[in-house]
């Protein structure tokens, strides 16, 4: 088979990972969107109020934790010396298996969870007892920003963990969260050396009203992203079973 990219192949590698994402992952999806059910009981059990503002760091606890998890559920056994073979042979490109593979893990997943839980935040919000007050919503006054900065965060997030999934046997996303712990603390001691936090506040403040800072940092966020994916690409293109 030659390296080009064909669509109607890649068509049929969605639909084959469509049948393996909600087989390995389609209970645990739903449990993800249903998991604001469980707030809003405590709310009413304990009998406190929760404002919008207040849920608002549970959404991203959502969509990030899923971001980890998806690929070591539905993509688990890639990089497996026997149950990779399947993986492996499948009629198709490792650029088309690439694509449906970041898909899955770092858009569709994500987003699903991401609305579904939302949505049902919004329907729980409605019911006259509970103790859901307000809608969650973004702030429209930075909307773009923060719709790119969340973007680039999930990607960035859900590119270093199908790295880890392809590069770990066991145990995928546990390792890769103490790997990520060890280089972030190498790093920072590496930084801290050069004095770079301090200064980097200088510079910051040196800024008309700090406006370019969350621009830059999403943009190197998505470098980040790209870097890690090609990085999961290479290795699915070496992978040996």
């Amino acid at each position: 088979m030659n390296n080009s990219f064909d669509f109607k192949r890649f068509g049929q590698v969605l639909a084959k990972d469509w049948k393996q994402f909600f087989r390995n992952f389609g209970i645990s999806l739903m449990v993800w969107c249903s998991l604001p059910i469980l707030v809003w009981i405590a709310t009413l059990v304990l009998g406190f109020d929760m404002q919008a503002d207040d849920r608002i760091p549970f959404f991203f606890i959502l969509v990030f934790t899923v971001a980890m998890i998806v690929p070591s559920k539905v993509y688990g056994k890639a990089n497996l010396s026997r149950e990779g073979v399947g993986f492996a042979m499948l009629p198709a490109t490792n650029a088309e298996k690439f694509f449906s593979m970041l898909l899955y893990c770092s858009i569709f997943a994500p987003l699903i969870v991401g609305l579904g839980s939302w949505a049902i935040d919004s329907i729980l919000t409605l019911l006259p007892f509970g103790g859901f007050v307000g809608y969650v919503a973004l702030p429209k006054d930075r909307l773009v920003l923060l719709v790119v900065s969340i973007t680039c965060m999930v990607l960035l997030t859900s590119s270093i963990f199908l790295f880890g999934n392809m590069v770990f046997k066991k145990r995928k996303a546990g390792k890769t969260v103490a790997w990520g712990i060890l280089i972030i603390f190498v790093v920072t001691m590496i930084l801290q050396l050069f004095d770079f936090f301090e200064k980097f506040t200088m510079w910051e403040y040196d800024l008309p009203e700090h406006s370019i800072l969350p621009w830059l940092n999403a943009a190197v966020m998505f470098v980040g992203a790209i870097f890690f994916y090609v990085l999961t690409y290479r290795k699915i293109k070496t992978q040996k079973y």
